[in-house]
This record gives structure tokens, C-alpha cells and sequence, in this order.
């Protein structure tokens, strides 16, 4: 997401909540219905900038990488996509879009419904994972408990203020032992890991079960990060089939 690509307000275009998206199924196979891993990529990239990852996680899982509905094609970022319209302010500063903010939740929200499956074929459990303003999509979508989840992890994310109607993210909606990984790179120059830190001290606060990781990078997913990702999946998914 570089800095110098956001120069002024973008303009409120019309969403869809018919996404694209990109599926792999799980490695391992079985006559069960796998619980689904949902991947929300991160401004400026699309649906196939996470799908990688999937090589590292529980072989169980079926994998959706979803597409953000927003084209920042028009805003010179070709084959570029977001959730919610960022913009600097006079002080150069990162804001963000209030009204596709509040819409993206619900989008996504939506899609995580349609991809769970109905009664007789639902996913045993849905994780979400996103990384930086994919991040802050899965914290929104846990905090204001606009899906069922049954784990999160968050990559170089902070808690945004225009998602939530009602003030910050309430400790209380954190199901007791959810797995829960956040990681942040220490020299992250747009998500500063003061930002890692304030999420790591919410979640403390939460019956959650939190795994912090903080590694000398920059804004992105790391080697330590990555081993991570991959511990967190395979715990979820055994908390999820018992």
C-alpha cells in the first residue's frame, strides 16, 4: 500500500456483495464437508496475493481467497483492489472511508454466509485470515459478530474506528479459547507496530487463545510469521473436529 499512491479522497463507488473469489480444496481428502478457511487480501491486492498460503496450512481445510469489491484500477493501482477507500489528510496522514467501511463488513459478512454451506452441507467451522486492511476486515467481522467464527489471524492489522457504529470492539464477543493469531513486522512503515501492540493488549484482555508474533520485517508476512500460520490453522482445525 504505498503512501504516495493515496493522494486525495477517492470517491464512494457502488459495491457488490457478489465477489470473486478462488477456492482450493483440502489436500487431504474425506467424505466430510472440510471446514473452510476464508483469506481477505489487503489494499492494493487481489484475491491471488494470499492464495499461496495454503500450501502451509491444515491439509484439512478448504481454502477461499476472496476478492475485494472495490477496482483501484481508475485510482492508478491496475488489477488492484480494497475493501474501503482509504485517503491522506493534510498532515499526511491515513484515513479511512466511513461508508465503504460500514458496507464492507456486511459484504464480507455475506460472502463467509454463502460459502458455509446450508443446514445438511455446512462447514463444521469457518476461520478467517487477512492480511493489513484484510486484517481489519476479519477483527470487524469477529468484534461485531456479523459472522460465525471459530478462529482469526491477523497479519500487519490495527482495530479501525469508522468500522464499528457503536465504538471500538467489544472483549466480550471473543469466544473463550477462539484461537487467535496476530503477527506484526517490528519496522512496519504503514502499519506502525505500536498498532500490533494495541491489538495484542486487547485480545490479552479476552478469554482468547492469543499468539503474538512480532519479527524484524517490514510490512508483510515473515518466516516466523508464516510457521505461525501454519501451527494456528492446524489448532484451530483440531478444535474444530474435536
Amino acid at each position: 500500500m504505498p503512501a504516495n499512491r493515496l493522494s486525495g479522497c477517492y470517491p464512494v463507488g457502488l459495491m457488490t456483495s457478489n465477489l470473486e473469489f478462488i477456492s482450493k480444496p483440502p489436500i487431504q481428502e474425506s467424505t466430510a464437508t472440510p471446514p473452510i478457511l476464508v483469506l481477505f487480501h489487503g489494499y492494493g491486492a487481489n484475491m491471488h496475493d494470499l492464495i499461496g498460503l495454503s500450501d502451509i496450512m491444515d491439509p484439512r481445510l478448504k481454502i477461499i481467497a476472496a476478492q475485494a469489491p472495490i477496482d483501484l484500477g481508475p485510482h492508478g493501482m491496475p488489477g488492484g483492489r480494497a475493501w474501503f477507500h482509504l485517503h491522506q489528510d493534510e498532515r499526511g496522514e491515513i484515513r479511512y472511508d466511513q461508508e465503504t467501511a460500514f458496507q464492507c463488513i456486511d459484504i464480507a459478512a455475506e460472502f463467509i454466509d454463502q460459502h458455509s454451506g446450508d443446514s445438511e452441507s455446512a462447514a463444521p467451522g469457518v476461520l478467517a485470515m487477512g492480511f493489513s486492511q484484510g486484517a481489519m476486515i476479519a477483527h470487524a467481522l469477529l468484534l461485531q459478530q456479523k459472522a460465525k467464527l471459530d478462529g482469526i489471524a491477523a497479519c500487519s492489522g490495527r482495530l479501525v474506528e469508522e468500522m464499528f457504529r457503536d465504538g471500538m470492539g467489544n472483549s466480550e464477543c471473543v469466544p473463550e479459547n477462539m484461537p487467535i493469531l496476530l503477527t506484526h513486522g517490528s519496522l512496519d512503515p504503514l502499519i506502525p507496530i505500536q498498532n500490533g501492540h494495541a491489538l495484542r493488549d486487547f485480545y490479552a484482555s479476552t478469554p482468547a487463545q492469543l499468539t503474538w508474533v512480532e519479527e524484524p520485517i517490514g510490512h508483510g508476512i515473515g518466516p516466523r510469521s508464516a510457521e505461525a500460520l501454519s501451527n494456528w490453522s492446524r489448532s484451530a482445525v483440531d478444535r474444530i473436529l474435536g
